[in-house]
């Protein structure tokens, strides 16, 4: 059996909730090939099913054994990031040329390490601003206790963007970081009126984040109703099955989001939920 053959059986047997003994397998993929994209894909597969003595192995293999052109390594340090390794994908991204998306990715890493004054720091190195940077932007001042600030640049954003829903989550995140509940609850039920798989998803989210995850789980599946390829309404849904217990529902949700989008955080959010709840 082909690397790829082995990848589509061994997702298939997580999507099913049948991945607990997969371990073996997939570390004597990460063996038999060094392509570093394989060691990530086996990674990735590993932390929806967290074998972390196995992961370890395979990390320590990738990390050793570093492809030198630049495109590649862009590649697996944002795929370390996306799997949580954020300060093995720094360990990376430091020895590159400091372009704005080596800045970018490095800002990312130091959000997700909680290095929030280094990676507002960070931020202003980069030259040219995107939207996506704006709305990192949002996360750090929030997490400062910038509240004010990270609030205007999430309603300029929502001015310009509107139906963007990366924008439209920064925006109802911003209000309630900000201790602006009600402002934030208020725009999603004027936003489900256009009945999008957006709209839903985005009041899944704020019912989430507020605790009512009875409503929350409706919304959500209203989401994936329309879209059953929606990331965000998978993530809520997910962590909403894993608060009622039902953890390995909840597993399948994760590997369904993987399956659909491998390495995607949202995965790795339902199943730290899964662990720490």
């Amino acid at each position: 059996m082909d690397a790829d053959a082995a990848f589509a059986e061994i997702r298939k047997e997580i999507s099913e909730g049948r991945g607990a003994q997969i371990g073996p397998r997939v570390l004597s993929l990460a063996e038999s090939d060094s392509d570093p994209m394989t060691r990530i894909k086996c990674l990735s597969l590993l932390k929806v099913i967290d074998v972390s003595g196995v992961s370890k192995e395979i990390l320590r293999m990738l990390l050793e054994d570093l492809p030198e052109d630049r495109t590649t390594l862009v590649q697996v340090a944002g795929a370390l990031r996306g799997l949580e390794y954020p300060s093995s994908a720094l360990s990376i991204l430091k020895d590159m040329e400091q372009d704005d998306s080596i800045v970018r990715m490095s800002a990312l890493c130091l959000i997700d390490l909680d290095e929030y004054e280094e990676a507002l720091a960070m931020t202003d190195r980069i030259q040219e601003v995107t939207p996506f940077d704006r709305v990192m932007l949002t996360e750090i001042k929030s997490a400062l206790g910038m509240h004010s600030e990270a609030v205007d640049i999430a309603s300029k954003l929502l001015e310009e963007y509107p139906q963007n829903y990366e924008v439209r989550r920064a925006y109802v995140s911003a209000l309630m970081l900000g201790g602006r509940d009600k402002e934030a609850a208020k725009y999603a039920r004027a936003a489900v009126k256009d009945k999008t798989a957006d709209s839903n998803a985005l009041a899944a989210y704020v019912l989430r984040i507020a605790g009512n995850y009875k409503a929350a789980a409706g919304y959500a599946t209203r989401a994936l109703n329309i879209d059953s390829g929606h990331i965000g309404a998978m993530e809520t849904l997910g962590i909403c099955l894993a608060d009622k217990g039902e953890y390995d529902k909840a597993r399948i949700v994760a590997g369904a989001i993987n399956e659909k989008s491998p390495g995607d955080k949202a995965a790795l959010n339902v199943l730290s939920y899964c662990e720490g709840h």
